[in-house]
């Protein structure tokens, strides 16, 4: 038994010595290389989606509840613009002075037109979402055009529509200031074009004959003076014949007619009464044989050689129009001709009911190719923006809460950046006060489908932080 013993523990010494030496050799060599093993963690959640709805998105393998089509993975790629610099900055749109707005937006550091130092804006300031980046086969596909942030001036023209009315200063009422009655009427049908100095009718009056009777009368007296009479009896006849023919002038008797009743023996039965301007018979009151009365009214004469284009302004298109402006006019009745005139007066009110003010144009109309009443189609020219930033206004998307436009930051990378539009110019162009800067390129086609793009991209990204699920 001893014996045994003995031999066992000589296997159990060997055993131990074995293991000793084996550990030793161990710790002589080099440690292997630990290869890394990746962490899901670091890792964006792989997403499924519908390459016909891609508003379907899960994160595992399946079919699309909409059209049944096979779900394909979605392209994980983590590479995503940051507006960061290579060193980690934020990435600096351009500099400018938000006191004076686009017109001093700059490339560079430096001062303002009012001594101010230039402020930088951040890209993430303007960032309205994440950047859609498209392969430039895609977008080719897609139409995606684009136009550069232009710098210049910008033209406006506002249209309007108005009515041709009678200036105030060519209409000219025919009344008497004796009492009588209409012997012959030659103005006798409303519309018919009478000149200046054109009889209107034939007066008979009592009280013209009686100072009709006087004129001659001093006429004949001053006539009939001794060559031999004193100056002072001369100056006093003299005095009646101006008196009479004053008389005759205050009742509204023509000089020419006065004359010719001064020459006369015999005092005429009428009297002609003739018209103080020229233009067209309106609101004739009379016929011939009518009796009339002292300041009643016989008829109105209008001038038509100008009128008037009483032009509705919208209330914000209102600051660009001023006196002096130029006005140019089309109607229907004179097909390819434009009438040109100023802007004469700005009426001091507005329609509280159309939110219209109106704009008074004076149109000269020497042929009588425009009538009173006529609609005109008005295109006001007003003073250009001398120094603005615009774009093609198809560029910017308003969604009535925000505007939107896409920069092509490099190829098949578009970024959508919050703007600011101010006024709509002429061929389609609009300001932008905010968001852009010159040089730079946006998206003018397509844009809608990229806006589509953007939603999808941050709403994945949404559900990658949520660690949920869209469907």
């Amino acid at each position: 038994m001893k014996t045994i013993a003995i031999a066992a523990s000589a296997v159990v010494l060997t055993l131990a010595a074995v293991f000793a030496v084996k550990v030793a050799s161990d710790r002589m060599q080099p440690m292997p290389e630990m290869t890394p093993v990746a962490d899901s963690t670091t890792r964006p959640k792989q997403l499924w989606t519908c390459g016909m709805h891609p508003q379907v998105i899960q994160d595992h393998p399946g079919t699309c509840p909409i059209c049944h089509m096979k779900l394909v993975p979605l392209n994980m790629d983590s590479d995503a613009d940051t507006g960061n610099s290579a060193d980690g900055k934020k990435k600096i749109l351009y500099y400018w002075d938000p006191m004076l707005g686009p017109s001093s937006i700059a490339h560079a550091p430096g001062k303002s037109a009012m001594g101010m130092d230039l402020v930088p804006v951040y890209e993430d300031q303007q960032s309205a979402g994440p950047t859609v980046r498209i392969d430039p086969t895609i977008v080719q596909n897609m139409g995606v055009r684009t136009a550069e942030v232009s710098r210049g001036p910008l033209e406006k023209t506002v249209r309007t529509l108005g009515i041709l009315e009678v200036p105030e200063p060519a209409q000219y009422e025919i009344n008497l200031k004796v009492n009588g009655w209409i012997k012959n009427l030659y103005a006798n049908q409303e519309g018919m074009h009478v000149h200046t100095g054109e009889p209107l009718f034939d007066l008979y009056s009592p009280d013209l004959q009686v100072a009709e009777e006087e004129l001659i009368g001093a006429v004949r007296s001053l006539k009939s003076l001794d060559p031999k009479a004193t100056d002072a009896m001369r100056m006093e006849s003299q005095n009646l014949v101006d008196s009479a023919k004053q008389k005759l002038r205050l009742w509204g008797v023509a000089d020419e007619d006065i004359a010719s009743i001064a020459n006369s023996d015999k005092a005429p039965e009428t009297i002609p009464f003739r018209s103080p301007i020229g233009g067209h018979v309106a609101d004739k009151m009379v016929v011939q044989g009518s009796a009339v009365q002292a300041g009643m009214k016989i008829m109105r004469i209008e001038g038509h050689t100008q009128l008037w284009l009483n032009a509705q302004v919208y209330e914000d298109n209102m600051p660009l129009v001023a006196l002096g402006q130029t006005v140019e006019a089309t109607v229907d009745a004179v097909p390819g001709k434009t009438f040109t005139g100023p802007i004469t007066f700005i009426y001091p009110h507005l329609d509280h009911m159309a939110r219209t003010e109106r704009v008074r144009v004076t149109l000269d109309n020497p042929k009588h190719e425009l009538s009173p009443g006529m609609y005109a189609t008005a295109n006001i020219i007003t003073k250009p923006i001398a120094d603005a930033v615009w774009v093609p206004r198809e560029a910017v998307i308003d969604t009535g809460t925000r505007q939107i436009a896409f920069v092509a930051v490099r190829q098949g990378h578009f970024e959508p950046r919050k703007v600011r539009m101010g006024l709509m110019g002429d061929d389609d162009r609009v300001q932008i006060l905010e968001g852009l800067a010159p040089g730079e390129m946006v998206v003018t086609s397509g844009q809608f489908l990229l806006d589509v793009e953007s939603r999808t991209t941050e709403a994945i990204d949404k559900l990658r932080q949520s660690g949920g699920m869209a469907q």
